[in-house]
């Protein structure tokens, strides 16, 4: 079963210059969203060449809420990624990110935030093939002058399951384990939103549902938020809430309830299939 999540008319007023108010749902219910996007459009190309990779998107993620982003190639899901990820700028529209507006921070302050605010998990997991799991996972707490990195990368991949791996490097280990390396990167920091990239695509079956159950376990145990972009159904069945998008719009959203064939139905009744 499933749940469409309310229209927007349904949802309690934002105010647009509100940066820590939540929209509507179960992040507006949350009293104060980790992700919000208003009308966000970006534009590339200009006349007949003009492609609107996003068209005037609302999001809104709550704390420790898991959303997939699905749709077909081009739809405009990794742009968001990117969007609310800090690393490309709209053409127009705001983003929200644990209260700070990426689309009026100063280039050093947006790179402050990224590095601690935000966690990236990538589809070909981005480890340094020279640098152990400890040094790896401790990357951006080294790189911010942190003390402690090293111990805050153990625990964290202790956490992840690697407490056997701690000295292999990524040749030593297996796609599922560099994954787990990388997301237990994505964490050291303590940040407030885990953005993944297509993080089970280089996995097989086995290894792509263990790293979607950790995804999960990010969000519900952990308690930070997951943004998550996948062409895979059943991972994104794995999520609380499934965004679907078509031409840089989102055209559904809606809360799952566990089940590996909602993703399916939902993409169904939008056409998506």
């Amino acid at each position: 079963m499933w749940r469409r999540r309310p229209a927007p008319d349904a949802a309690r007023h934002v105010a647009p210059d509100d940066p820590t108010a939540g929209g509507g749902g179960a992040a507006g219910a949350a009293g104060g969203a980790i992700v919000r996007t208003v009308a966000l459009t970006k534009v590339y190309g200009a006349g007949d060449n003009e492609v609107r990779a996003l068209d005037g998107v609302d999001l809104t993620v709550a704390p420790g809420e898991f959303v997939a982003v699905m749709g077909p190639s081009g739809c405009g899901k990794s742009t968001l990624l990117n969007m609310v990820g800090g690393l490309d700028t709209p053409t127009s529209g705001r983003v929200f990110v644990a209260g700070a507006d990426l689309t009026t921070l100063p280039d050093d302050a947006l790179t402050e935030l990224r590095r601690r605010r935000i966690g990236f998990v990538f589809q070909f997991f981005n480890l340094i093939p020279v640098l152990d799991a400890v040094e790896n996972a401790a990357l951006p707490l080294t790189l911010d002058g942190a003390s402690g990195a090293a111990e805050t990368a153990t625990e964290w991949l202790t956490r992840v399951g690697l407490a056997d791996r701690l000295r292999n490097r990524p040749d030593e280990l297996s796609g599922g384990q560099q994954q787990r390396v990388a997301v237990a990167r994505a964490l050291a920091a303590d940040p407030a939103l885990v953005l993944a990239d297509e993080p089970t695509g280089n996995l097989d079956s086995k290894s792509a549902t263990e790293i979607a159950e950790l995804l999960r376990q990010v969000a519900a145990e952990w308690h930070r938020s997951v943004l998550m972009v996948t062409h895979d159904p059943r991972i994104a069945s794995y999520a609380e809430r499934l965004v679907l998008m078509r031409d840089g719009r989102i055209v559904d959203d809606l809360v799952l309830d566990g089940s590996r064939e909602a993703p399916l139905r939902a993409m169904e009744r939008s056409g998506l299939l």
